[in-house]
């Protein structure tokens, strides 16, 4: 075997050995959508016991009760009993101090003039959540439409009748029906991971370099093999563990589908009977597949649509690409360091375009097509992450692929060689962290 084959082997090894790796590859994809799943819950669900003061000096939406002495919505449809919300309602205002020391958690104001504004204002003692604002936000919105429906003269159900909303069902001219939101969002999970991995396995990269040379081992190592080897025998064996814990994510993700199949088609989940006898009623066979039954749900379509052995490997070609790009960097700061904490000003730089990367891949979400999308999907530095968000959808054409590949590849090869400047000669220097004009002069210096 060669020398740069037993630096990989060394690497790939002594890695995937180790409990960390087992326990993330195994636990790693349902702890990852365990904390997604929990943050969207914390974030939506409020907690909070919320007692609403509205307040409507003008009569809009509110009347005096005089049997009861208290204000009361005109429309008490409008304000249903949810839990955790309680309405009441008054003509005046309360001050600061006597809101503070009230029981009301939030109090909202019809201001005059509501209908041309279109604007309420919502005082609070502590932020309420986004669900807490919208379901007030709903409950006004109502209210006041009905209250301009009634002083029009006009029956609030024949109003209805005459309100139309829209909702456009897109399509492309050339493919049908399509949803490029939802391939855009199964890409963007693609380019987090990416994103992740990227910066994950390139510290990996960077903190081996900076351990071998603290510990002066890279001194016994060099002596067998050139610097060179060494940076590019580390980038490769910690890429093929990159590699292997994806490959087994994919697979277990295969297996848990199929499984899922089987277990539909045979009856194990009650959606099954139900749709099997729907489908009888109507004529059809009462052995309805999985396929079909992804295929009447307007979101779970969205998997059948997806041309996931593209996805797939293009996903594999960039991430490699990626990886080598950044680890190479990652491995010529771990070269010139000798501590992570002296590491952190170098990396900015390398940080910098990975996390813009991620932002672009984020935004191109709404706009998979639009003019940011299509040129960061073609720059090297971003085009590992925000390029999974356009083919997710499809619509890439093949010169703009080829180009993005061919300057990736070619862009990997440039900074190999940068990095490996760097590297041969940083790796025996110690005690000070050498400045930019040093580096600069490095990649002059003749082997």
């Amino acid at each position: 075997m060669s020398k740069v084959g037993l630096i990989i082997k060394r690497e790939y090894l002594s890695r995937v050995r180790k409990r960390a790796f087992i326990f993330m590859t195994i636990l790693g994809p349902l702890l990852f959508a365990g904390l997604v799943a929990a943050a969207v819950f914390a974030v939506s669900v409020d907690s909070v016991e919320h007692k609403i003061l509205i307040v409507d000096d003008q009569g809009i939406i509110t009347r005096y009760d005089e049997r009861i002495g208290q204000y009361l919505p005109t429309c008490p449809d409008c304000f249903p009993e949810r839990d955790g919300y309680v309405y009441r309602f008054s003509d005046k205002a309360l001050s600061d101090s006597t809101f503070i020391n009230s029981d009301y958690t939030l109090m909202a104001t019809v201001l005059e003039g509501v209908y041309d504004h279109k604007k309420a204002e919502l005082y609070y003692k502590k932020v309420p959540s986004s669900s807490a604002s919208n379901v007030i936000e709903g409950d006004l919105e109502s209210a006041l439409e009905r209250a301009k429906v009634s002083k029009s003269n006009l029956d609030f159900d024949t109003y209805r009748t005459l309100k139309v909303n829209i909702q456009l069902s897109k399509y492309d001219i050339e493919k049908g029906e399509e949803n490029a939101e939802g391939k855009a969002a199964v890409g963007l999970i693609f380019a987090v991971i990416t994103f992740f991995f990227l910066f994950l396995f390139g510290a990996y990269v960077m903190r081996g370099v900076i351990e071998e040379k603290t510990n002066r081992i890279v001194e016994v190592i060099i002596s067998s093999v050139k610097p060179f080897q060494l940076m590019i025998g580390k980038i490769i064996g910690v890429g093929l563990v990159a590699i292997t814990q994806v490959l087994i994510w994919v697979v277990f993700s295969i297996i848990i589908f199929s499984i899922a199949g089987l277990l539909f088609e045979n009856g194990a989940f009650s959606s099954a009977e139900a749709m099997a006898e729907i489908a009888e009623q109507q004529g059809g066979t009462a052995n309805l597949d999985f396929e079909s039954f992804l295929a009447q749900n307007k979101l779970t379509k969205i998997l059948l649509d997806i041309n996931w052995l593209q996805l797939l490997s293009m996903f594999v070609l960039y991430f490699v690409g990626g990886y080598i790009l950044y680890s190479s960097l990652f491995a010529a700061i771990g070269s010139v360091v000798d501590s992570d904490t002296d590491s952190q000003q170098l990396m900015m730089p390398i940080m910098l375009p990975l996390f813009f990367a991620y932002i672009v891949a984020i935004m191109s979400v709404d706009n998979p097509e639009g003019t940011a999308a299509q040129i960061f999907s073609i720059v090297p530095f971003t085009s590992p992450t925000v390029m999974m968000v356009r083919i997710s959808v499809g619509n890439v054409p093949i010169w703009e692929l080829l180009l993005s590949v061919v300057l990736l590849i070619t862009t990997c090869f440039f900074m190999v060689w940068l990095a490996a400047k760097i590297y041969r000669t940083g790796i025996l220097m110690y005690g000070k962290r050498p400045t930019y004009r040093e580096l600069w002069k490095w990649l002059f210096y003749k082997t």
